[in-house]
C-alpha cells in the first residue's frame, strides 16, 4: 500500500462528511419552507382573511372599500353583554382557579405526604377530561330524574349550577391544570435560604407566608393570565350550560354569528376582535411575569432545596380531605351523576348507540391522522424554537399566541377562507383534519421542548462522522432515545383531537358528526338518560383505546430493546 492511499481515504471521508452536512443545510433550508407554507394554510392565511373582514368586509369578493358596518352590527346583536359575562366569569374562575391550583401543587412539590403522586395523576387526567363532560355533570346532577331526585333541597341546590354559579366552577377546574403546572416548576426550584433568613430575622409566619408568595409572584401571575385565557376562550362550557340557562358568553355568539342565516361573517370577526382584546392583556401579563421570574432566579452554585415539609395528623386529613372533595367536584361527579341515570330504567335507543358508534370511529380515524401530521411538523418546530435568537424567541410567542386563540375564532375562519372557488375545501375531512392540526400543533410543540432539550447535538454529529446518514442517526439514536415522549404527545394529542368541539361543530361533514358533536346534540335534545349513556360510552371507548395503545407501545419498545441486545 502506498503512502498516498491513507490521504486519500482520509480526504475522501472529509469530502462526504462535507457533502452530508451541504445536503442536511439543503434539507434543512426546505424543511423551514415547508414548515413556513404549512402555517400559512393553518393559521395565516384563515385568520387573516378572516379578522380583516371586520374592517374589510367585502375583501373575499374584491372589494377593498373599509367599512364600520361590522362593528356596529356586532354592537348591536348583544356582543357587548357577551362580552362583559365572559370578562366577569373568566376573572371568577382564574381568581379560584389560582389559590385551588397553588394548594395542589404546594401539596404535591413541597409536603412529605405518601399520596401527593395521585395529585398530579389527578390534574392531569382533568386537563384531558373535556370541558363538557365536567358540564354535563351538573346538568345531569340537576335533572329532576337525577341522582337527587329523591332530596328537593339538594336539587334546588344543584340547580344553582345550571347558570352562573355552574359556569364558574366549572371553568375553574378546567383552568386549575394551567395555575398548577404554572406554580410546579417554581416550587420545584425554591430555595431553603429566604425561609432560613426569615427564621433568623425573627419574622412571624404571617410574614413568612408573605414572603414566599413575594417570591413566587411571576409564577402566580402566569398562573393567574393562563386560567383567564383558558376560561375566557371556552366555548364547550358556553355551548353547554351558558346555552342551556341563557347566559349567553362570547365564544357562543361567535358560533351563532356564523351560524346565523343569513351568514355574516363580518360581524363574526368584529366580535371575535372584541374577544381577542381582551386575552391579548393576559398574554402580556404572562409575558411580564415570565421576564420578572427570570430576574429572580434562586437555582446556583450554592443552591439548596427547600426542605420537605412534614404535616401533622390533623392536618395530613385537613388536606386529604379537601383533594378528596375537589377530585369528586371535578371527577366524581360527572360520572357518578351519569352512572347513576344511565343505569335506570328506561327504553334503550340502539339507533342512537349506532351512531355513536359511527361518531366513534370518524373522530378516531381523523384523530390518529391529524396527532400523527401534528407529530411531523411539531418535532421540528420544537427544535427550531429550542434554539438561541431573536427568531426562536418570536417562534415561541407566536405558539403562545395561537395556543390560546380560541377555536370558535379559527373554526369560523375556516369556514370563511375554505369556502371559496380557489380552495373548496368546506364540507370535507381534510379541512376539518387540518383544524385538528392547527388547534393541536401548540401544545403538542410545549410537550416536545424539553425532551428535545435534553437530546444533545454531539450524538448527531459524532454518528455523521462515523458515516452515518441524517436519516440513519434519527432511526437509530433519535428515535429510541425519544419514542416514550414522542408517544407521549401523539397520543395526547388523538385524545384532545377526539373530544375536540368547536371545529367539530362548525366544520364537520353532513352526516359524519364527530363523537364531541353527537355527544352535544343527545344533550341538546335534554334526552338525559340517554345522553348520560352514552357520555360513557364515549369516555369507555376512548380510554379502552388509549390502554391498547399503550399497551402496544410497551410490546414493541420491549421487542426493539430485545433485538438491539441480541444482532
Amino acid at each position: 500500500m502506498s503512502c498516498a492511499e491513507p490521504l486519500l481515504r482520509t480526504r475522501g471521508a472529509s469530502v462526504a462528511i462535507g457533502w452530508q452536512r451541504v445536503s442536511a443545510a439543503l434539507l434543512g433550508r426546505v424543511g423551514v419552507g415547508v414548515l413556513g407554507l404549512a402555517a400559512l394554510a393553518l393559521w395565516g392565511w384563515p385568520l387573516l382573511g378572516f379578522l380583516l373582514g371586520a374592517v374589510l368586509p367585502g375583501l373575499m369578493h374584491g372589494d377593498l372599500r373599509p367599512s364600520l358596518q361590522p362593528l356596529h352590527d356586532a354592537l348591536g346583536s348583544g356582543m357587548l353583554a357577551a362580552l362583559r359575562n365572559s370578562l366577569l366569569v373568566a376573572l371568577a374562575a382564574a381568581g379560584l382557579a389560582l389559590p385551588l391550583g397553588g394548594w395542589l401543587a404546594w401539596l404535591r412539590v413541597r409536603s412529605a405526604l405518601a399520596w401527593r403522586g395521585w395529585i398530579e395523576a389527578g390534574v392531569w387526567v382533568l386537563m384531558v377530561m373535556p370541558g363538557y363532560f365536567l358540564a354535563s355533570g351538573c346538568m345531569l346532577l340537576a335533572a329532576p330524574i337525577g341522582p337527587l331526585a329523591s332530596s328537593p333541597s339538594a336539587l334546588a341546590a344543584a340547580q344553582s349550577l345550571l347558570g352562573p354559579l355552574g359556569i364558574v366552577l366549572v371553568m375553574a377546574f378546567k383552568a386549575l391544570p394551567f395555575v398548577f403546572l404554572a406554580l410546579h416548576a417554581s416550587l420545584e426550584q425554591a430555595a431553603a435560604a429566604p425561609q432560613e433568613a426569615a427564621r433568623v430575622l425573627g419574622l412571624r409566619p404571617r410574614q413568612r407566608l408573605w414572603l414566599g408568595v413575594m417570591l413566587l409572584l411571576p409564577a402566580l401571575v402566569a398562573g393567574f393570565a393562563a386560567a383567564f385565557a383558558e376560561s375566557i376562550s371556552d366555548f364547550a362550557v358556553a355551548a353547554t350550560l351558558g346555552a342551556g340557562s341563557g347566559f349567553t358568553l362570547a365564544t357562543y355568539a361567535i358560533e351563532q354569528a356564523v351560524n346565523a342565516m343569513p351568514l355574516n361573517f363580518p360581524s363574526a370577526a368584529a366580535s371575535s376582535w372584541m374577544l381577542l382584546s381582551l386575552i391579548v392583556p393576559a398574554l402580556l401579563l404572562q409575558s411580564g411575569a415570565s421576564r420578572a421570574g427570570r430576574s429572580m432566579r434562586t437555582l446556583g452554585p450554592r443552591h439548596r432545596p427547600a426542605p420537605a415539609v412534614v404535616l401533622g395528623a390533623r392536618a395530613t386529613a385537613l388536606h386529604l380531605s379537601g383533594v378528596m372533595l375537589i377530585g369528586m367536584a371535578t371527577l366524581g361527579m360527572p360520572v357518578l351523576a351519569a352512572l347513576s341515570l344511565a343505569f335506570g330504567s328506561g327504553a334503550n335507543d340502539a339507533l342512537a348507540y349506532q351512531s355513536v358508534l359511527g361518531a366513534f370511529a370518524y373522530s378516531l380515524r381523523l384523530a390518529l391522522v391529524a396527532a400523527s401530521m401534528t407529530l411531523v411538523f411539531a418535532w421540528p418546530i420544537a427544535n427550531l424554537v429550542n434554539q438561541s435568537g431573536r427568531a426562536a424567541r418570536v417562534l415561541d410567542l407566536v405558539l403562545l399566541a395561537v395556543m390560546v386563540l380560541p377555536g370558535i375564532v379559527l373554526a369560523s375562519a375556516y369556514v370563511l377562507v375554505y369556502n371559496q372557488p380557489i380552495t373548496p375545501l368546506y364540507g370535507g375531512s381534510t379541512l376539518l383534519a387540518m383544524a385538528y392540526v392547527a388547534l393541536a400543533l401548540p401544545a403538542t410543540v410545549k410537550v416536545l421542548q424539553g425532551p428535545l432539550a435534553q437530546l444533545h447535538q454531539a450524538l448527531v454529529e459524532t454518528a455523521q462522522v462515523h458515516g452515518l446518514s441524517r436519516w440513519q442517526a434519527l432511526r437509530a439514536i433519535e428515535l429510541p432515545l425519544l419514542a416514550k415522549p414522542l408517544f407521549s404527545a401523539w397520543l395526547l394529542a388523538v385524545l384532545h383531537i377526539a373530544f375536540e368541539l368547536p371545529a367539530s361543530e362548525l366544520l364537520y361533514p353532513a352526516g359524519s358528526p364527530p363523537l364531541a358533536v353527537a355527544l352535544l346534540d343527545a344533550a341538546a335534545g335534554f334526552q338525559l338518560q340517554l345522553q348520560a349513556r352514552l357520555q360513557l360510552l364515549g369516555i369507555g371507548l376512548l380510554l379502552a383505546f388509549a390502554t391498547l395503545a399503550y399497551l402496544a407501545f410497551g410490546r414493541l419498545r420491549a421487542g426493539a430493546v430485545a433485538d438491539s441486545l441480541n444482532p
